[in-house]
């Protein structure tokens, strides 16, 4: 299907004269080898390559040297023609879907690629609603308009233009980062599926570690070449290796690897929470009892305080006629480390733009600071200069020529002096790790986790007391995101900042947040310590699948309905092993 040698590719960057400044090797001599049927991932640090070496298997720019074959086809050197058919046989997602969202409503973006390919009406909508379905959309909203959809429901319908058009090969370019877990899963077993059932060639970019396990053959990218290859017995054999790329095993690799060298696991092969179950069961049947019952409490309740905090009293938004939030209620005081999250959807980000009232609605009660913003006499200006607000995409919020002249804009327009916001600019700048070399670096040359910095160091730079950060660490290398969070617990735990972090990532929220906010079809359904709240959205039964849990949790409440005697309150892997390993010797 593809066949790559000696694959080379630079980026030139020229000044406002069209003088060449500066020459970026990208793609540094790869070799690589995809037969039809194929499932391969590719994984590697931000900035490795990833995205260039997508983009080139879909003819959307072209090497420098080396040899491109693509179902036949030479991908170089090909006529127009040939191309076209390239691109046909070849699907792409990418990471942004509002890089590659045409239409205005769902129905009529996903039938655009398949319609200018020449389906025929009547089959064109039959693949449009299969492709809504298989997608995780359903036709529910498929009249839905664009812009009325949140970050995850626009990713999905960028999937599902694909699968409209139903290629022989799609490349997924981080495709899942915008995806709760629920939908991240359905989406990677739609794609095993297509895989498996119809033979299409995937090859998936990713930095989400737990994705490899869905791939037959993986590839490791690091400064451009192909760092390692091979199988996930063999890739996840070479923890050190991997760590040094700026990648990690999987959490269940993990675990399983401690177990088995604590003695109580006999079999390494083992990559699923179901399977390491399964196992461990077998290889301790008296240790599984019939009356072990899942453990029930009352979870612990706090105090609201509506002063000096953000107070959402009954609040709710809706876009037109379609209610996406209503009767929110909660607090957050000062100091506080929440996290909201909730499956794609759910409002979070609506919930979001309600404290700094980027958005107002006749139903919205939300008070900061004492202060109800939706008071005609409100001082917004006084409200929001206590708020930093970190967009999804940081490239949304970054517009100067250069990093410095972003960090120091909003200081500057705060009403300080000079003096003291250059010197907020270059505090901030070294507070989000970033060295003094990228102070005159246009934005257009950083990674994505740089970017990503630089707009959290525009925001610090305003010295906020309350810090709203929207899917900080979506698209993130796990080196990356290990970093950003490290930061952002630093804020909150040195700085005092408040902070308010929406997250599709339950390891995360389990790690670093204080409290939990559920949200789900608008609606707050559970709120309190993260682990208490995973634990009790799964006994009640208000999640769909144990993979909305965090992975330790997953295996503890597994195990103990299976009749070991573990607690599920835990969502710390190296905790897990302990535990595990304490009811089974």
């Amino acid at each position: 299907m593809i066949k790559i040698k000696n694959l080379e590719f630079e980026y030139y960057e020229r000044d406002d004269d069209e003088n060449l400044t500066d020459m970026i090797n990208a793609i540094r001599g790869i070799n690589f080898d995809a037969k039809k049927g194929d499932f391969i991932a590719v994984a590697g640090r931000n900035g490795s390559g990833k995205s260039t070496f997508a983009k080139i298997l879909n003819c959307l720019i072209s090497p420098i040297e080396g040899t491109v074959i693509i179902g036949g086809i030479d991908a170089i050197n090909g006529t127009d023609d040939e191309i076209m058919k390239i691109r046909k046989k070849v699907g792409m997602v990418f990471q942004n879907p509002d890089n590659q969202i045409i239409g205005s409503v769902v129905s009529e973006d996903v039938a655009f690629g398949a319609e200018n390919i020449g389906i025929p009406e009547k089959e064109l909508w039959e693949r449009v609603l299969d492709a809504l379905d298989k997608s995780g959309l359903g036709t529910k909203l498929s009249d839905r308009r664009i812009s009325e959809l949140s970050g995850g429901e626009k990713q999905k319908t960028a999937i599902a233009g694909v699968l409209a058009m139903k290629p022989s090969c799609i490349v997924f370019d981080e495709a899942t980062s915008m995806l709760d877990n629920e939908s991240r899963f359905e989406i990677l077993n739609c794609i095993k599926d297509l895989n498996k059932k119809l033979g299409i060639t995937v090859i998936m970019i990713t930095h989400n570690m737990d994705e490899l396990l869905f791939a037959d053959y993986i590839y490791i990218m690091n400064k451009g070449r192909i760092f390692m290859r091979g199988t996930k017995e063999s890739i996840f054999s070479r923890k050190d290796e991997l760590i040094s790329a700026g990648l990690e095993v999987p959490v269940i690799v993990d675990i399983k690897d401690k177990l088995f060298d604590a003695g109580v696991l006999r079999d390494r092969s083992i990559y699923s929470v179901d399977a390491l179950i399964a196992r461990l069961k077998k290889e301790h049947p008296n240790k599984f009892f019939l009356d072990v019952k899942m453990e029930r409490y009352n979870m612990s309740k706090k105090n609201v305080n509506p002063t000096n905090a953000v107070l959402f009293n009954h609040a709710g938004y809706s876009y037109g006629n379609n209610e996406v939030l209503r009767d929110i209620s909660f607090d957050i005081g000062k100091g506080e480390y929440v996290a909201i999250i909730g499956r794609t959807g759910a409002g979070k980000s609506t919930l979001l733009q309600l404290i700094p009232a980027l958005i107002k609605s006749k139903t919205e009660m939300v008070y900061v600071d004492g202060v109800d913003i939706m008071e005609k006499a409100a001082d917004l200006k006084k409200v929001r200069s206590k708020i930093g607000y970190v967009f999804q995409f940081p490239e949304q919020q970054l517009f100067a020529k250069n990093v410095y002249e972003d960090v120091v804009f909003g200081p500057r327009n705060m009403g300080v002096t000079e003096v003291e916001a250059e010197k907020r600019a270059y505090e901030a700048i070294e507070l989000v790790g970033l060295s003094d070399e990228v102070y005159d670096m246009p934005v257009s040359k950083l990674s994505g986790g740089e970017k990503r910095r630089v707009a959290l160091a525009g925001v610090l730079a305003m010295q906020p007391e309350y810090l709203i950060l929207d899917e900080p660490v979506s698209g993130l290398d796990p080196e990356g995101k290990k970093n950003m969070l490290d930061i952002i617990e630093a804020l909150n735990k040195e700085a005092g900042i408040t902070i308010i972090m929406v997250s599709h990532d339950p390891e995360s929220v389990a790690r670093y947040a204080d409290r939990l906010i559920v949200l789900d079809d608008g609606q707050k359904i559970s709120e309190g310590n993260p682990c208490e709240v995973f634990y009790d959205l799964y006994i009640n039964k208000k999640i769909k699948s144990p993979v909305e849990l965090p992975v330790a949790m997953q295996l503890l409440t597994g195990l103990r309905n299976e009749g070991l005697e573990v607690s599920c309150l835990n969502s710390n892997p190296e905790k897990a092993v302990e535990d595990i390993v304490t009811a089974l010797i």
